[in-house]
Protein backbone atom coordinates (compact mmCIF):
# COMPACT_ATOMS: atom_id res chain seq x y z
CA UNK A 1 0.00 0.00 0.00
CA UNK A 2 2.56 2.38 0.86
CA UNK A 3 4.20 4.65 -2.20
CA UNK A 4 7.22 5.19 -0.60
CA UNK A 5 8.04 8.94 -0.35
CA UNK A 6 5.40 10.95 1.32
CA UNK A 7 7.09 14.09 -0.28
CA UNK A 8 3.95 15.12 -3.01
CA UNK A 9 3.06 18.48 -2.04
CA UNK A 10 4.60 21.13 0.91
CA UNK A 11 5.39 17.90 3.57
CA UNK A 12 6.74 20.45 6.14
CA UNK A 13 7.41 17.84 8.61
CA UNK A 14 9.53 15.21 5.78
CA UNK A 15 6.98 12.68 6.98
CA UNK A 16 7.30 9.25 5.77
CA UNK A 17 5.71 7.08 8.33
CA UNK A 18 2.84 7.97 10.15
CA UNK A 19 1.84 6.23 13.78
CA UNK A 20 -1.72 5.84 14.97
CA UNK A 21 -3.14 4.61 18.61
CA UNK A 22 -6.40 2.82 18.27
CA UNK A 23 -7.95 3.33 21.74
CA UNK A 24 -8.93 7.06 21.99
CA UNK A 25 -7.68 7.81 18.32
CA UNK A 26 -8.97 5.36 16.00
CA UNK A 27 -11.58 4.03 18.10
CA UNK A 28 -12.79 6.17 20.81
CA UNK A 29 -11.50 5.28 24.31
CA UNK A 30 -13.82 1.99 25.36
CA UNK A 31 -13.29 2.27 29.16
CA UNK A 32 -14.97 5.63 29.39
CA UNK A 33 -17.84 4.19 27.31
CA UNK A 34 -17.95 0.60 29.16
CA UNK A 35 -18.25 2.72 32.62
CA UNK A 36 -21.32 4.59 31.81
CA UNK A 37 -22.94 2.26 30.04
CA UNK A 38 -22.42 -0.35 33.48
CA UNK A 39 -23.19 2.31 35.47
CA UNK A 40 -26.56 3.31 34.03
CA UNK A 41 -27.77 -0.23 32.73
CA UNK A 42 -26.30 -2.21 34.46
CA UNK A 43 -25.75 -0.37 38.46
CA UNK A 44 -22.46 -1.33 38.44
CA UNK A 45 -20.45 1.09 40.30
CA UNK A 46 -17.96 3.23 38.07
CA UNK A 47 -14.76 2.62 40.77
CA UNK A 48 -15.15 -1.05 40.61
CA UNK A 49 -15.19 -1.42 37.38
CA UNK A 50 -12.57 0.76 36.61
CA UNK A 51 -10.37 -0.13 39.19
CA UNK A 52 -10.77 -3.78 37.62
CA UNK A 53 -10.18 -2.59 33.97
CA UNK A 54 -6.79 -0.67 35.57
CA UNK A 55 -5.85 -2.91 37.84
CA UNK A 56 -2.04 -4.73 37.20
CA UNK A 57 -3.17 -7.68 36.08
CA UNK A 58 -5.43 -6.15 33.44
CA UNK A 59 -1.84 -4.64 32.36
CA UNK A 60 -0.46 -7.72 32.20
CA UNK A 61 -3.18 -9.02 29.75
CA UNK A 62 -2.46 -6.22 27.59
CA UNK A 63 1.13 -6.95 27.86
CA UNK A 64 0.50 -10.24 26.58
CA UNK A 65 1.52 -11.91 30.03
CA UNK A 66 -1.16 -13.63 31.03
CA UNK A 67 -4.02 -15.27 29.08
CA UNK A 68 -7.51 -13.48 28.58
CA UNK A 69 -9.43 -16.42 29.95
CA UNK A 70 -7.46 -16.31 32.93
CA UNK A 71 -8.07 -12.91 33.63
CA UNK A 72 -11.54 -12.98 33.32
CA UNK A 73 -11.36 -16.22 35.37
CA UNK A 74 -9.70 -14.24 38.09
CA UNK A 75 -12.11 -11.03 37.43
CA UNK A 76 -14.97 -13.27 38.24
CA UNK A 77 -13.81 -13.96 41.41
CA UNK A 78 -13.10 -10.64 42.39
CA UNK A 79 -16.12 -8.83 41.96
CA UNK A 80 -18.92 -8.65 44.00
CA UNK A 81 -21.82 -10.55 43.98
CA UNK A 82 -24.36 -9.85 41.39
CA UNK A 83 -21.77 -8.29 38.99
CA UNK A 84 -20.99 -10.35 35.74
CA UNK A 85 -17.43 -10.96 34.30
CA UNK A 86 -18.55 -11.31 30.93
CA UNK A 87 -20.98 -8.74 30.93
CA UNK A 88 -17.71 -6.24 31.69
CA UNK A 89 -16.05 -7.65 29.21
CA UNK A 90 -18.22 -7.22 26.24
CA UNK A 91 -19.01 -3.93 27.04
CA UNK A 92 -15.41 -2.92 27.51
CA UNK A 93 -14.84 -4.41 24.03
CA UNK A 94 -18.08 -3.03 22.47
CA UNK A 95 -16.98 1.05 23.73
CA UNK A 96 -14.36 0.78 21.50
CA UNK A 97 -16.37 2.92 18.19
CA UNK A 98 -14.75 3.82 15.46
CA UNK A 99 -13.65 7.17 14.68
CA UNK A 100 -15.11 8.21 11.11
CA UNK A 101 -12.80 11.31 11.27
CA UNK A 102 -9.74 9.51 11.81
CA UNK A 103 -10.95 6.91 9.01
CA UNK A 104 -11.38 9.26 6.80
CA UNK A 105 -7.72 10.73 7.41
CA UNK A 106 -6.49 7.25 7.07
CA UNK A 107 -7.93 6.77 3.97
CA UNK A 108 -6.96 10.18 2.67
CA UNK A 109 -2.91 9.27 3.80
CA UNK A 110 -3.16 5.63 2.34
CA UNK A 111 -0.86 4.66 -0.45
CA UNK A 112 0.79 7.73 0.21
CA UNK A 113 2.19 7.43 3.77
CA UNK A 114 3.63 4.30 5.53
CA UNK A 115 0.87 3.84 8.05
CA UNK A 116 1.42 2.00 11.14
CA UNK A 117 -1.17 1.05 14.25
CA UNK A 118 0.95 1.11 17.42
CA UNK A 119 -0.98 0.24 20.50
CA UNK A 120 -1.38 -1.01 24.02
CA UNK A 121 -4.54 -3.71 23.58
CA UNK A 122 -5.91 -7.02 23.96
CA UNK A 123 -5.22 -9.78 21.42
CA UNK A 124 -8.67 -10.96 21.25
CA UNK A 125 -9.94 -7.25 21.47
CA UNK A 126 -7.97 -6.31 17.87
CA UNK A 127 -9.62 -9.07 16.67
CA UNK A 128 -13.07 -8.56 17.81
CA UNK A 129 -12.44 -4.73 15.90
CA UNK A 130 -11.21 -5.93 13.27
CA UNK A 131 -14.08 -8.60 12.63
CA UNK A 132 -16.51 -5.86 13.36
CA UNK A 133 -14.54 -2.89 11.08
CA UNK A 134 -12.14 -4.56 8.85
CA UNK A 135 -9.50 -2.03 10.34
CA UNK A 136 -6.79 -3.70 9.88
CA UNK A 137 -6.72 -3.72 6.44
CA UNK A 138 -5.56 0.40 6.46
CA UNK A 139 -2.52 -0.40 7.86
CA UNK A 140 0.74 -1.23 6.68
CA UNK A 141 2.06 -2.67 10.13
CA UNK A 142 1.33 -3.09 13.22
CA UNK A 143 2.51 -3.06 16.31
CA UNK A 144 0.83 -4.53 19.88
CA UNK A 145 1.95 -4.46 23.18
CA UNK A 146 0.98 -7.97 23.56
CA UNK A 147 3.24 -9.28 21.13
CA UNK A 148 6.25 -7.84 22.87
CA UNK A 149 5.40 -7.46 26.13
CA UNK A 150 5.56 -3.61 27.10
CA UNK A 151 2.87 -1.33 27.60
CA UNK A 152 2.38 2.22 25.84
CA UNK A 153 4.23 3.81 29.50
CA UNK A 154 7.26 1.78 28.42
CA UNK A 155 10.04 3.69 26.94
CA UNK A 156 11.26 -0.07 25.21
CA UNK A 157 7.69 -0.15 23.62
CA UNK A 158 8.88 3.37 21.04
CA UNK A 159 12.01 1.42 20.78
CA UNK A 160 10.44 -1.51 19.65
CA UNK A 161 8.58 0.63 17.33
CA UNK A 162 12.10 2.28 15.94
CA UNK A 163 13.55 -0.85 15.80
CA UNK A 164 10.97 -2.99 14.14
CA UNK A 165 10.29 0.16 10.91
CA UNK A 166 13.66 1.42 10.63
CA UNK A 167 12.83 4.79 9.88
CA UNK A 168 14.45 7.91 11.10
CA UNK A 169 12.70 9.12 14.36
CA UNK A 170 11.79 12.72 12.49
CA UNK A 171 9.97 11.30 9.83
CA UNK A 172 7.84 9.74 11.96
CA UNK A 173 4.56 11.67 12.65
CA UNK A 174 2.65 9.67 16.13
CA UNK A 175 -0.91 10.37 16.74
CA UNK A 176 -2.13 9.86 20.36
CA UNK A 177 -4.67 10.45 23.16
CA UNK A 178 -2.32 10.23 26.04
CA UNK A 179 0.36 12.62 26.82
CA UNK A 180 3.03 10.38 28.45
CA UNK A 181 3.89 8.18 25.40
CA UNK A 182 3.75 11.54 23.26
CA UNK A 183 6.06 13.48 24.89
CA UNK A 184 8.81 9.99 25.39
CA UNK A 185 8.38 10.14 21.35
CA UNK A 186 9.12 13.53 20.86
CA UNK A 187 12.48 12.93 23.02
CA UNK A 188 13.34 10.22 20.54
CA UNK A 189 12.98 13.07 17.67
CA UNK A 190 9.65 11.56 16.28
CA UNK A 191 6.59 14.38 15.72
CA UNK A 192 3.86 14.31 18.02
CA UNK A 193 0.20 15.07 17.99
CA UNK A 194 -2.47 14.79 21.02
CA UNK A 195 -6.07 13.91 19.68
CA UNK A 196 -8.93 13.16 21.51
CA UNK A 197 -12.08 11.96 19.54
CA UNK A 198 -14.28 14.79 17.88
CA UNK A 199 -11.08 17.04 18.33
CA UNK A 200 -11.06 17.88 14.35
CA UNK A 201 -8.33 21.02 14.80
CA UNK A 202 -5.86 18.01 15.81
CA UNK A 203 -6.96 16.42 12.61
CA UNK A 204 -6.14 19.82 10.49
CA UNK A 205 -2.86 20.35 12.12
CA UNK A 206 -2.06 16.72 10.66
CA UNK A 207 -3.35 17.88 7.28
CA UNK A 208 -1.33 21.54 7.73
CA UNK A 209 1.85 19.89 8.45
CA UNK A 210 2.14 17.29 6.28
CA UNK A 211 1.52 19.79 4.01
CA UNK A 212 -1.83 18.43 2.31
CA UNK A 213 -4.33 20.94 1.02
CA UNK A 214 -7.45 21.14 2.69
CA UNK A 215 -9.87 20.69 -0.57
CA UNK A 216 -8.22 19.74 -3.46
CA UNK A 217 -4.10 18.59 -3.78
CA UNK A 218 -2.51 15.54 -3.99
CA UNK A 219 -3.92 13.38 -1.76
CA UNK A 220 -8.07 12.94 -2.70
CA UNK A 221 -10.76 13.68 -0.86
CA UNK A 222 -12.66 10.46 1.06
CA UNK A 223 -16.37 10.10 2.57
CA UNK A 224 -17.30 8.03 5.02
CA UNK A 225 -19.25 5.15 2.52
CA UNK A 226 -19.64 1.28 3.18
CA UNK A 227 -18.23 0.97 6.48
CA UNK A 228 -19.19 -2.80 8.42
CA UNK A 229 -21.71 -1.67 10.65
Amino acid sequence: MFAGNGKSGRNKWKIRTVVFDLGGVLFTEGKSVALEVLSRDFGYDRKVVSDLLTCKLSRDLRKGLLSEATFWSWAADQLPEGYDAQVIRDKWYQGYVLDPDIFVLLKRLEGHYRLVAFSENIRERVDYLDERYGFRELFDDEIYSYDHHFGKRDPEFLEVLLAILGERPDEMLYIDNCTTPLGMAERLGMRAVHYTTGQKKSIDEVIRRLGIPSETGHLPEYKLTGLAE
